[in-house]
């Protein structure tokens, strides 16, 4: 802290109110929207909304940016929280239209096939392209490209590079989806730390999942691949119909392949795929590279 400021009463020593943590970060959002807008020229805006803190202050900061949003994804990967799902469903549906990225049977249908995904950075890659990315480029393509070429959406997501000091170094303000170019993720929230963040959602009063607030992340994929077995254990005490799914998933899983949830994949798996790209996954990404 400078010498001429200090946090009593809230102003500085000449008697100047102190800037709240979050006025800068806003600042930069507004430059990377507009940054964004001007580079891609975007047809259409779209919030990406996961139950979590992070992207709850994404939303809001697009929202207060006046971001012209055609609709708001939530991912549905089925082997979350349902809580997180309902949470979304009830807020954001209020707002606006409200799309559901739903993996169906997806997570499902692997575990008894082929059994969990396995654990570590590699496995979660995996997990991802099943449960998210595949999900989140159909609900664009069904919602918004209606097969027209040409179309270009910016994916408003709350990834920051604060997160962790590897992430720091790799993450990027802009990134094209490999598999779909013209979807653009742009981290709106790029360069805010978690008390910016945590002080500009109280000042705005911006509705908290209440899975976030217990254990502390969004909640919406519980795969296996980046909790911990205390992580599965607190979740199943607090939301007992989810714990007992996974439950009797794993038991069957165990039948038929010889391992559980949480457990190491038999066969090791092309570690590169740790390089993929998975914006929507920062509780785990947070994880990974801490």
């Amino acid at each position: 802290m400078s010498d001429l400021t200090t946090k009593a009463g809230g102003l500085d020593l000449l008697g100047h109110p102190l800037a709240k943590p979050w006025e800068h970060a806003l600042s930069s959002s507004a430059r990377i929207l507009k940054t964004a807008i001007d580079q891609f020229s975007p047809t259409h805006i779209v919030s990406m909304v996961s139950g979590g803190k992070d992207s709850a202050a994404s939303d809001q900061v697009a929202r207060e940016l006046g971001a012209k949003l055609d609709l708001v994804i939530h991912g549905n990967t089925r082997c979350g929280i349902p809580e997180t799902t309902e949470f979304v469903r009830d807020t954001y549906g209020q707002l606006g239209e409200l799309v559901e990225a739903d993996a169906g049977t997806a997570y499902e249908d692997y575990v008894l096939r082929k059994g969990f995904f396995g654990v570590g950075l590699a496995a979660h890659a995996f997990a991802y392209r099943v449960l998210k990315a595949t999900p989140f480029r159909k609900a664009v393509s069904k919602h918004i490209r209606h097969g027209k070429r040409d179309v270009r959406v910016l994916l408003l997501n709350g990834a920051r590079k604060d997160e962790s000091e590897n992430r720091k170094a790799r993450l990027e303000v802009f990134r094209r989806d490999p598999a779909m170019p013209g979807n653009i993720w742009v981290n709106l929230i790029h360069d805010w730390s978690q008390e910016a963040r945590d002080s500009y959602l109280e000042s705005r009063e911006t509705p908290i999942n209440p899975v976030a607030k217990a254990l502390c992340r969004s909640g919406e994929c519980m795969c296996g691949t980046m909790q911990t077995e205390a992580e599965r254990i607190e979740a199943a005490i607090l939301y007992p119909e989810w714990g007992k799914r996974i439950a009797e998933l794993e038991q069957e899983a165990i039948r038929l392949h010889g391992f559980g949830w949480g457990k190491p994949f038999p066969k090791p798996r092309d570690e590169r795929q740790g390089d993929l790209f998975m914006p929507m996954c920062s509780d785990c990404m947070r994880r990974a590279a801490a």
